[in-house]
């Protein structure tokens, strides 16, 4: 018995499938070239689904200074 599964439908021009919905990168680059965002959005008319960070960088814990009496 096969399922039938519902196809996302685009709220702004109502295309129905998953092949349009498509995958950008964003103009945005680290010092490195590598862009910072992908950018999910409809592929025929450009509605934008998410924006998903491409390049985390771990937090960088920097040392409280130690205050001395007078």
């Amino acid at each position: 018995m096969s399922q039938n599964h519902a196809e996302p439908k685009c709220p702004e021009c109502k295309i129905q499938g998953r092949k349009y919905i498509v995958s950008s990168d964003s103009v945005e680059e680290s010092k490195g070239g590598d862009t910072w965002f992908n950018i999910a959005h409809c592929s025929e008319c450009g509605h934008v689904y998410g924006v998903f960070a491409k390049v985390v960088r771990s937090p960088s814990i920097t040392p409280m200074p130690i205050s001395r009496p007078f």
